[in-house]
């Protein structure tokens, strides 16, 4: 019986999902027809992703407990680094942080119908690993922004765990991290991995539990920046992440 729930459950996630989708484009394409301020149009999509990922997890009955807002600097524009267990991460970020943000994610969701269009109104970003000049120059673009006071949400390990665990952090956020010279606040996300994990699109109920860290800056590393000292940033911050979890 359980099993059963937990089936027809997923599949009206789904199906609301898709309503979901296309009513939040339809609406903000067609009021964003009126608006000629670019950076106004592009705030205006900005409200409808996190709308749409605050229906997407609420639909999913998920319950989120999340700490630490309080350490989230609020004068200057900062770079939240979370580990990624789930495709649902995004929308719980999108839910329970309280302040703007731009995304960085993966290259995939730029492609899907309705969704990429909206995301990439939003001003979200994508990391190309397979296109080197591509992503840098994303990388320079997204250090831009935060030169303007913007802040980010990249997940280092620029792809979802397998098996649960946080994997390697990979060069392109502390490249960010060291070019922009801003404060990185680690996060935590605990729970989504058991809520919808990769590889499957069946949703189970569980609570998330999101765990915001205080700001870190790596000064040390900013004058120097190549492959060695963007791996070790990387580690550090890794292990920051895992121990965040681990509370």
């Amino acid at each position: 019986m359980k099993g059963l729930i937990s089936s027809i459950h997923t599949l009206l996630f789904w199906a609301l999902m898709m309503v979901y989708t296309v009513i939040i484009h339809v609406i903000w394409y067609l009021a964003a027809l009126f608006i000629r301020d670019a950076e106004k149009k592009r705030a205006f999509y900005e409200k409808g992703s996190k709308l749409w990922g605050s229906l997407a997890f609420w639909t999913s009955l998920g319950r989120v407990e999340v700490s630490g807002l309080e350490n989230i600097p609020r004068d200057t524009s900062v770079i939240l680094t979370p580990n990624h267990q789930s495709f649902l991460d995004i929308f719980i970020l999108l839910r329970c942080l309280p302040f703007p943000y731009r995304f960085i994610i993966m290259r995939k969701l730029f492609n899907l119908p309705m969704i990429g269009y909206h995301i990439a109104q939003s001003g979200f970003f994508s990391l190309d690993r397979k296109d080197r000049k591509k992503s840098i120059g994303t990388i320079h673009a997204i250090i831009d922004i935060l030169g303007k006071g913007v802040s980010c949400v990249i997940f280092p390990e620029g792809k979802l765990t397998v098996d649960g665990t946080i994997g390697p952090f990979g060069r392109g956020a502390s490249i960010i991290i060291q070019s922009s010279r801003k404060p990185v606040v680690p996060v935590a996300i605990d729970g989504s991995f058991y809520v919808m994990p990769k590889g499957t699109w069946k949703i189970r109920w569980r609570k998330v539990k999101v765990r915001i860290g205080k700001p870190v800056r790596f000064e040390r590393y900013y004058d120097i920046v190549n492959r060695e000292t963007s791996e070790r940033l990387g580690r550090e911050l890794r292990e920051l992440v895992v121990k965040l979890k681990d509370q």
